[in-house]
């Protein structure tokens, strides 16, 4: 059976991922669930867009590091300055893995 711990530290992990690949400038500051999961692959994880739809909302609503929009099926986001000021270490937002301690 796996942890709650381990739960909470895959969340925050998949959060850092996500956050990492919008702040990289070929994402152009957006991306959508289709594309997250194929990144999210990358890593071994093999998550549902239900899933990775609940995390973007998550950080919207909790930490505001990205915002979300609805199109269709598909759910996109954006990065915000409090995400991008996350990932390249300015400010520390809870919930989300610390760039560095994932790696």
């Amino acid at each position: 059976m796996i942890s709650e711990d381990y739960k909470k530290w895959v969340d925050e992990n998949i959060r850092l991922i996500i956050l990492k690949d919008l702040a990289d400038p070929r994402s152009g500051g957006s991306t959508n669930t289709f594309l997250i999961q194929k990144s999210l692959e990358r890593f071994s994880y093999k998550k549902s867009r239900d899933y990775i739809c609940n995390q973007l909302l998550w950080m919207e609503e909790n930490t505001g590091a990205v915002k979300t929009r609805r199109e269709g099926t598909e759910t996109s986001a954006v990065l915000t300055r409090a995400g991008r000021d996350h990932v390249e270490g300015r400010h520390h937002l809870a919930g989300i893995q610390t760039p560095g301690d994932a790696e």
